[in-house]
């Protein structure tokens, strides 16, 4: 048997028939999480294979293997891809088989994803990490270069950045084939949530009632609704919170910190109102609101009368008036202004000082004093730049393809985690993407199985409707786009030290000599790999030259 073995950057997707790029070293930081890949290739036809770390941090590093996922639809694109055909991807990260093995296949490339979670009390120093892998029964053994690890005598701070990436119960319940909010239900959206916060979210899609998202006109998704809602024979509602409340404890031991409240009209335009199921005085629960009746309805702008004041006693009581935002609709147009208007109304007359922010394209939202935050498309946020905001956000989904980043499954890893440097160049305080964990077809028509289906029915970019793929026994799979996203994240963090040793202005001119015409853009930015590990590694060699007095470093 003869195996070949490469050390491969966080950033490198393996293509089967491709030799990767080799690369032998990395810099983190104490508190970050760090990993690289190690690529094989072995000449047998079929054989089990053995994994080995040979490391003086061995017991601290995770190894899983990378997997190709089948990519079916792949829009527009340009020049900066990986692959423009449909064809396997590598995307979903699963774990070694039992006694640390992995199955190879004759003359394929496979990688391994190898991380650590460094500790804060970690000397500084260089720690060289060998991968051994062999046949079971064989005494050939075949070992790849030591890749070199160096641990910088800093500590990564704390991250301030608002991330969401909307968290959706439903696709979870319909997978698993449970009730919605069973024990069985609850038990598996906190592991999922857990994993999310490890990754970097610490905002929560709070499913008030069923989500109007995503959802066909007049079609409906599965009943989501945290609000018990109760109408008697004189037609007054009574509220229960209850299941709310134990929503907010789930998020706040995982780690949330602040709670998007589900949005209180339709999609795209606020026409409708979102679907709202009561138990009436026969005893039989009765969806009361939803796509039938039209938002300027007086009976649900009474409805809001009644349930916001008592909401907003619930929100004060949970000591959450500051880390709370409501949404009125999401991806509104210029078009829908005066329906805009009339929702934001009713939100501003019962919740004042509450915080609201929506997904949208047009600046006149802002500028007629509709939404005090704004969270605009990458291709449109120039478009807010010179806006005094209380917060400034952005967001990107199917859109845009070209250009611009994203973190679709058929573009460099490097286009993904090229968002961290981006995050701290325009100095963005929050993060928005629709799709955490949605595992429906584009309008919520039909489930999908994301194993096999990462485009949503041929409906989005592959990979843009969920970062995690659901495994068993209620366990999420993380997926290479989860984890440079998390990356980018440190990024930020990193930069954030960085301009805390030697000042805002430097550190930004660092960033835009990275780029030829020397500014960092949205659309100017190092999005291939080389590009994105040089500019890296320059912020970790400046930071080191702001010195290291009293740091613990290895002898």
């Amino acid at each position: 048997m003869n195996l070949e073995i490469r050390n491969c950057s966080s950033l490198t997707q393996v293509l089967r028939g491709k030799r990767p790029p080799e690369t032998n070293r990395g810099g983190a930081l104490r508190g970050e999480r760090f990993a690289f890949q190690v690529a094989y290739r072995c000449d047998r036809p079929w054989c089990d294979l053995t994994v080995r770390i040979l490391s003086p941090l061995a017991g601290l590093f995770r190894v899983r293997q990378v997997q190709e996922v089948p990519v079916d639809f792949i829009p527009e694109t340009d020049a900066n891809v990986i692959g423009k055909r449909c064809g396997f991807y590598p995307d979903l990260l699963t774990e070694l088989l039992p006694g640390n093995t992995v199955v190879s296949a004759e003359n394929i490339w496979k990688s391994l994803w190898i991380s650590i979670d460094i500790p804060l009390d970690l000397a500084a120093g260089i720690y060289p990490t060998a991968v051994e892998i062999g046949a079971p029964g064989e005494n050939a053994l075949f070992r790849g270069k030591p890749f070199q690890l160096e641990i910088l005598p800093f500590e990564l701070p704390p991250q301030t950045m608002r991330v969401t990436h909307w968290f959706h119960a439903d696709c979870l319940a319909t997978w698993y084939q449970t009730k919605v909010f069973s024990e069985k239900h609850w038990r598996i959206m906190e592991r999922f949530l857990t994993n999310a916060v490890e990754h970097g979210m610490n905002t929560l899609l709070t499913p008030l009632f069923t989500p109007p998202l995503d959802t066909a006109v007049g079609g409906e998704r599965p009943t989501v609704q945290l609000v018990g809602v109760s109408r008697d024979a004189a037609g007054n509602y009574r509220f229960d919170f209850s299941r709310l409340k134990r929503w907010i404890e789930m998020g706040r031991r995982c780690g949330i910190t602040a709670f998007e409240m589900s949005h209180l009209f339709t999609q795209w335009g606020a026409r409708a109102t979102p679907k709202i199921t009561a138990v009436t005085p026969d005893g039989r629960t009765t969806r009361i609101f939803g796509w039938d009746v039209p938002a300027e309805d007086p009976r649900y702008a009474s409805f809001l009368a009644a349930l916001l004041p008592e909401l907003r006693r619930f929100l004060e009581a949970e000591k959450l008036e500051k880390d709370v935002y409501f949404h009125v609709s999401d991806e509104p147009h210029e078009e829908d202004l005066a329906r805009y208007a009339y929702g934001a109304s009713l939100l501003n007359r019962f919740l004042p000082g509450f915080k609201r922010l929506d997904a949208l394209s047009s600046v006149a939202f802002f500028r007629h004093g509709l939404l005090p935050i704004p969270i605009p498309g990458l291709r449109k946020f120039d478009d807010f730049s010179t806006e005094e905001l209380p917060e400034r956000w952005v967001y990107y989904c199917g859109q845009p393809q070209t250009v611009f980043p994203n973190r679709f499954i058929h573009m460099p890893s490097a286009r993904n985690r090229v968002m961290g440097m981006l995050f701290h160049r325009y100095r963005v305080d929050g993060f928005l993407h629709w799709g955490f964990n949605f595992y429906y077809s584009r309008f919520s028509k039909f489930p999908i199985d994301p194993f096999r289906d990462v485009c949503a029915g041929m409906a989005f970019p592959a990979g843009d409707a969920f970062l995690v793929y659901p495994g068993t026994a209620g366990m999420p799979l993380d997926s290479l786009r989860h984890e440079n996203f998390h990356d980018a994240l440190q990024d930020r963090r990193l930069l954030q030290l960085l301009s805390s040793r030697i000042g805002a202005a430097e550190t930004d001119q660092l960033l835009d000599r990275s780029m030829p015409g020397g500014r960092l853009t949205w659309s100017t930015y190092p999005g291939r790999e080389k590009q994105l590990l040089s500019l890296r590694h320059k912020i970790e060699t400046r930071l080191k030259a702001t010195g290291m007095k009293g740091e613990k470093t290895l002898p």
